[in-house]
């Protein structure tokens, strides 16, 4: 088997794609160099998901459905801030304060330790900015697959109809292109004789771990891909472009646009989340919360008649 299709099966991967699951992924192999600190999938990501040089994927739901979080941490938030706290809203603070940039420049030192390290705000009001602002980084980054409510419809993350920001293509592409350029007096992108806008150049420039996205994006579309080549099949590619390529770009532009427009609130968020009260790990720990040090505990609950709960792995805070 070629090792770029699969290097090894994941069962325990594979055995927690159930309905509502939601894969975060970490960089973990290297430091991040920029772009969100964490990134979110509906879908089973590889190895290379995060920016092509090994990544760490955390379901948010084991198996059997329970929440992949520390024994005893949604009491001890509840308790904390005052009011009920579900699993899903620790997940949606989790995005809401890492998914952006201001993250990864603000912690660049903590993070050539791998492992992301989330500041868990005592405060109520900061709290409630960040499930909001994670949700809708959730339904964004999933495609609109997770966290669907008012306002996010299902598998539908464009613009409303006539919205001046919503991307689309301006000019049919009829051959396979050989490159991507950005023009930024106009806001377009040309992709062989196609034209799609607006752009703005923060999406143009939009990275995640030091890769661009948009790049990465059409280096495996292009008439001559990049990439290792290492055997005869890796020069075959297809002779016409598709256009559901098209509609797939048009959905990758709108995505970024949107979390381009959450960033500034993101930022505002993390800066005084930071300069007020957060828990500890030794806070979390007197109130109840039980931290899984061992691989037995570690691993994912498969049956709900495990009621051992300490084997449920976590989140690192």
């Amino acid at each position: 088997m070629d090792a770029r299709a699969l290097d090894r099966p994941r069962p325990e991967l594979w055995e927690a794609r159930i309905p509502g699951q939601v894969f975060v992924v970490e960089q973990h192999a290297e430091a991040i160099e920029d772009g969100p600190g964490l990134v979110f999938s509906a879908l089973i990501p590889d190895m290379h998901l995060f920016n092509n040089r090994g990544g760490r994927t955390l379901p948010y739901l084991n198996p059997d459905g329970s929440p992949n979080l520390a024994p005893g941490l949604v009491t001890a938030l509840s308790q904390s801030l005052g009011h009920p706290v579900a699993a899903a809203d620790v997940l949606a603070y989790v995005a809401g304060v890492v998914s952006h940039p201001t993250f990864t420049r603000t912690f660049a030192d903590e993070l050539t330790t791998p492992g992301i390290r989330i500041p868990l705000t005592t405060d109520p009001g900061l709290w409630a900015q960040a499930v909001a602002l994670g949700e809708q980084v959730i339904w964004l980054h999933t495609y609109g697959e997770e966290f669907v409510s008012a306002g996010r419809p299902a598998c539908s993350v464009r613009y409303p109809t006539g919205d001046p920001r919503q991307p689309m293509s301006l000019t049919a592409i009829t051959a396979m292109p050989t490159a991507m350029t950005y023009e930024t007096e106009r806001a377009v992108i040309l992709l062989g004789s196609g034209e799609l806008g607006p752009v703005s150049p923060a999406v143009w420039e939009y990275a995640v771990g030091g890769k661009n996205v948009l790049k990465s994006w059409i280096n495996y579309r292009k008439a001559v891909p990049g990439g290792k080549k290492t055997s005869p099949l890796d020069y075959m590619h297809v002779e016409a472009w598709d256009p559901d390529w098209t509609t797939e770009l048009i959905d990758l532009l709108t995505v970024l646009t949107r979390l381009v427009e959450l960033e500034d609130a993101q930022a505002d968020l993390l800066g005084r989340v930071v300069a007020g009260p957060i828990h500890s790990m030794e806070s979390l720990r007197a109130a109840g919360v039980r931290w899984p040090s061992t691989a037995a505990e570690r691993k994912p609950r498969r049956s709900l008649g495990n009621t051992d709960a300490g084997k449920q792995p976590a989140f690192e805070l």
